[in-house]
């Protein structure tokens, strides 16, 4: 196996704990999901994605000359993530919200656990575990995107132009997961690193999983469900 896939299986259990079998799921895909938990994802995303760009560019920068090649691939993905929160303040609004007031929150607590996790590891630990970080969460864009965005628009009418960060994200992250991958595969060797990435890639998933629990639970003016086709 490469690299990669061995750091994939290592981290299998804590996909399954916490993405895998998460309850926010079974919720979207039987009909028990009501506009506001949408309303919440996108709130919570937004916090969490306007610090990538940041945090990448933090993490390339601790990152000497023996590493110049993973510190290119940081300087890339940090440009390259620039601006995704706006995607979030769009879809927000095309579907009938004012972003000003949504957004005027701090995040919470699985939100903050992965921004505090990342902006650690880019200013003081080991700024290769960003690695892990994208490897979970760009493959969760481009595994479960479009899957749900088709389902949140079929089934809970929400309009596709309400839908551009899950739509958008389901195309960019393949790409972005490809481009971890092979950085992983072909120019990290140190167990150090590797151990790092593996760490960044549980926690992840640990801090994901309750972000998506905190969208089922933290829904301000319930409405009813949405109906389901």
């Amino acid at each position: 196996m490469s690299l990669f896939e061995d750091i994939v299986k290592a981290t299998e259990t804590e996909y399954r704990q916490f993405i895998e079998t998460n309850p926010l799921f079974e919720v979207v895909t039987s009909g028990g999901m009501n506009r506001n938990h949408y309303v919440a994802y996108l709130r919570e995303t937004y916090h969490m994605v306007r610090h990538t760009p940041r945090i990448l560019s933090l993490a390339g920068a601790r990152l000497g000359d023996e590493k110049r090649e993973i510190r290119n691939w940081f300087i890339k993905h940090a440009v390259e993530e620039n601006g995704h929160d706006l995607f979030c303040i769009n879809d927000l609004r095309n579907i009938g919200e004012y972003p000003d007031k949504v957004l005027d929150t701090d995040p919470l607590s699985g939100a903050w656990g992965l921004i505090t996790q990342n902006y650690y590891m880019a200013t003081y630990g080991n700024p290769l575990g960003i690695l892990g970080v994208t490897t979970a969460t760009e493959g969760l864009g481009a595994h479960i995107g479009s899957k749900f965005a088709e389902l949140l628009n079929q089934h809970y009418n929400i309009p596709i132009n309400g839908l551009t960060f899950l739509k958008s994200h389901s195309g960019f992250d393949g790409d972005h997961l490809e481009d971890a991958r092979k950085v992983i595969d072909e120019l990290v060797s140190e167990p150090s690193d590797i151990r790092a990435i593996i760490q960044g890639r549980r926690m992840t998933f640990h801090h994901y999983g309750r972000l998506f629990l905190d969208v089922m639970t933290s829904v301000p003016n319930v409405v009813s469900p949405m109906p389901v086709a």
